[in-house]
């Protein structure tokens, strides 16, 4: 007797199935390129060039989002200070 899924046990079936989809997809998007004439082919070189400006706006981006983060958690402490504060 099969036995129900817990929210939890679906929820991370699901993020599989679609991460299993994403890869696929990414598979034959490989394989197009790879199997693309010589003519429209674009050198490894530049490849490597294009991926590493995109990892840099990546990081760029992910910098900005951790300050974002830590600049609203110090707010919060500095409201909740402030309020302790006043209830003082």
């Amino acid at each position: 007797m099969p036995e129900e899924l817990s929210p939890l046990q679906q929820d991370v079936l699901d993020r599989y199935s679609k991460l299993a989809n994403i890869l696929h997809s990414l598979d034959d998007t490989l394989n197009e390129i790879n199997t693309s004439s010589t003519e429209s082919r674009t050198s490894p070189e530049e490849v490597i060039n294009e991926m590493r400006e995109i990892e840099i706006k990546i990081g760029l981006v992910g910098t900005l989002l951790k300050g974002s983060v830590y600049s609203f958690i110090l707010q919060q402490k500095k409201q909740k200070q402030e309020q302790q504060q006043l209830q003082q």
